[in-house]
């Protein structure tokens, strides 16, 4: 080195971390709202029939989320990743690529449901229209519950593996825009029926009277809240583990050993908030 030269520090490896960390939370922040809608489009898909004035207003609201944040922020967020993962490992890549042909059928199928609502009448949602539309709102629910499981346990669990951090720096670009559902105010603002229903504190599928069948049913969406939640949980265990030993393999230094333990304590603070208090949000 030459007198006077300072040496090239590199850049730190939390900041990678970091980057990608807010990046995954973006991700996951959306699934989460999504999840919450798409048990409201079940549960209102089954009222479709019995009660249309009622149950369309909120799918109509429903549907339009779906179409301006879910369609058009969340996937094109996702497919920017996919680019990222595609530079980086095309193999892992080609396993992921029916993930990205599901992201333009489920738009193409959210207009069709979405424009079917708008022009079918009250009378021909209470007959073979609106079964035929419960079915199918029955269906793209249980696809895009699918299709998010395997996100997670493919697409996201992948992409900290084999991104660099010029790749998390670029995709963190303009990426900050949030999911509304994540905020009752915001959601209010656009879909006021849909954030009515989200902001109940208890899932009220029918109104007074409801039918032994029906109180059954919101038990059982209640578990599978509890079943998507702790999943979830898991998943991001699982990643921040491996996260955390490759960071450890990497130390070559004693200093580089105390950055890479208050990177970790950092991560798994983080990673035990959320452990604590994911369950109990709604």
């Amino acid at each position: 080195m030459k007198p006077g030269a300072t040496k090239r520090r590199p850049t730190p490896r939390s900041s990678t971390n970091d980057a990608a960390d807010r990046f995954m939370r973006l991700l996951r922040d959306d699934h989460a709202g999504l999840s919450r809608v798409l048990r409201e489009i079940d549960a209102q898909q089954s009222l479709l029939r019995s009660s249309p004035e009622t149950a369309r207003p909120v799918l109509g609201e429903a549907m339009r989320y779906l179409l301006v944040y879910q369609h058009s922020v969340h996937h094109p967020r996702e497919d920017r990743l996919f680019a990222r993962i595609r530079g980086r490992e095309p193999g892992l890549y080609r396993n992921m690529s029916s993930l990205v042909r599901e992201h333009r059928t489920g738009q193409r199928q959210a207009e069709a449901l979405a424009g079917e609502l708008s022009r079918a009448t009250p009378a021909q949602l209470r007959g073979r229209t609106g079964e035929r539309l419960a079915k199918q709102l029955q269906a793209y629910v249980r696809h895009t519950r699918a299709h998010m499981r395997r996100e997670e346990a493919v697409f996201y669990t992948g992409s900290e593996r084999v991104l660099r951090a010029s790749d998390w720096a670029v995709l963190m670009e303009g990426t900050e825009q949030r999911d509304p559902a994540g905020d009752l105010a915001r959601l209010s603002a656009r879909y006021p029926r849909l954030a009515a229903r989200l902001s109940r504190p208890e899932r009220q599928v029918s109104g007074p009277g409801e039918t032994r069948a029906r109180a059954c049913d919101g038990a059982l969406q209640f578990l599978e809240r509890m079943t998507e939640t702790y999943g979830m949980l898991a998943q991001e265990t699982i990643e921040v583990t491996r996260s955390n030993l490759a960071e450890l393999r990497s130390v070559r230094t004693p200093l580089a050993l105390l950055r890479t333990a208050s990177s970790i304590r950092a991560r798994s603070s983080r990673l035990a908030v959320r452990v604590l208090t994911q369950p109990f949000r709604r």
